[in-house]
């Protein structure tokens, strides 16, 4: 994301007007941090995105000194952190390598702090670049809030790193690529296809800006957005003759495939089997959710799977939906991304999401009646 040069820096002469403005009213010599001082020239106020200084992380600016970061220096820093490596961050922000390692450079000496770790090839965040971040983010965060209220949403651009779980990427990704690219031609997306437990893991690691998410855990460093809850029952061959109700003994002996663990598919099998005090015999394990579907069909065992999957061949009669006893509860589908690692180009995304998904018989209705719960 790059911001029009009226927003890209906090040049010294309108610093120093601010500066001799208060100092005529005050009778004093006023220091300005950097922070406010880019937040000053925007014409927002401090305290509206909780830009705080508890570690001295910024030196303050005396009238005459030029020590104040950018918002481009900003940008490089926050994609630098976020993608692992100075290369990464110019290629989402189409620039050239050197100048993204210049204002990096030039970010650290205004600072007076070191903002990176080397580990191996790649970028860590140091102890202040830890602190950075957060007001870093903030910054670039409204700025792109100002953006949209100001209605140039259709310059967004860039690279967002989006996971989603198989079934999800199968039903909904052809018609959320076709949106964005209607409305944000600039946008790219780089993709992951996984569990949700790993998506949810990458997301946490910085490998990801944002995943869809199927039972995510509880975790306080991920934001969601909950877009709905999706079916999945017990499924299996017609020519294994089970059903049409199943209990837990009933699939004591009968071959199971599911995600390894910690997988929600795993998690939901083992609580159901659990829940009566039985262990399945013959529980082996598969990544691919699609590749378990196609052993479905093809006698090989009974799954646990969304039934937007199994929909072709539950119509052509291969195979049977199986009604669980107890039953399910139905497990949410939801939108994810790092606290305090929002952009307007992740609210493109899951916007586009959520209006496909209003498209896409995918969940299950707002009000429908308990059944079954997602896995991913």
């Amino acid at each position: 994301m790059i911001f029009g040069k009226s927003c890209a820096c906090a040049p010294s002469a309108e610093i120093a007007k601010v500066a001799r403005k208060a100092r005529a009213r005050t009778g004093r010599c006023i220091t300005l941090s950097p922070e406010r001082s880019i937040i000053r020239l925007l014409g927002g106020s401090v305290s509206r995105i909780a830009i705080a200084n508890p570690i001295g992380l910024s030196r303050p600016t005396t009238l005459g000194i030029s020590m104040r970061p950018t918002i481009a220096e900003l940008e490089a820093f926050v994609w630098t952190a976020r993608l692992g490596s100075v290369q990464a961050a110019a290629r989402h922000l189409f620039l050239a390598q050197p100048t993204v390692s210049l204002r990096l450079k030039s970010l650290q000496d205004e600072l007076g702090v070191k903002v990176f770790e080397r580990s191996g090839a790649a970028f860590k965040l140091s102890p202040e670049g830890e602190q950075l971040f957060g007001h870093a983010i903030s910054i670039i965060e409204e700025l792109g809030r100002m953006r949209e209220r100001a209605g140039s949403t259709g310059a967004l651009h860039g690279t967002v790193k989006v996971g989603m779980p198989e079934t999800f990427a199968v039903a909904c990704l052809p018609r959320i690529l076709k949106d964005l690219a209607s409305l944000y031609p600039l946008l790219r997306l780089e993709l992951s296809v996984a569990t949700s437990s790993r998506l949810e893991d990458e997301l946490r690691e910085h490998r990801l800006d944002l995943a869809f998410l199927v039972r995510p855990s509880d975790g306080a460093a991920i934001r969601l957005v909950e877009l709905g809850r999706q079916e999945a029952a017990w499924v299996a061959a017609s020519s294994l003759g089970l059903g049409p109700i199943v209990r837990p003994a009933d699939l004591q002996d009968c071959q199971i495939l599911t995600n390894p663990p910690p997988s929600a598919m795993h998690r939901q099998i083992t609580d159901w089997f659990s829940a009566a005090d039985v262990k399945p015999r013959r529980l082996d394990f598969c990544t691919g959710q699609m590749v378990i579907a196609h052993l479905v069909q093809e006698g090989v065992a009974a799954a646990f799977l969304p039934v937007k999957l199994m929909e072709a061949s539950l119509a052509g009669g291969r195979v049977v939906k199986l009604r669980s006893v107890p039953d399910f509860q139905h497990a949410s589908l939801c939108a994810g991304h790092r606290v305090g690692g929002g952009t307007a180009e992740i609210g493109a995304v899951i916007a586009a999401a959520q209006r496909v998904l209003e498209q896409v018989p995918f969940l299950l209705p707002a009000a429908g009646a308990a059944s079954h719960s997602a896995t991913g």
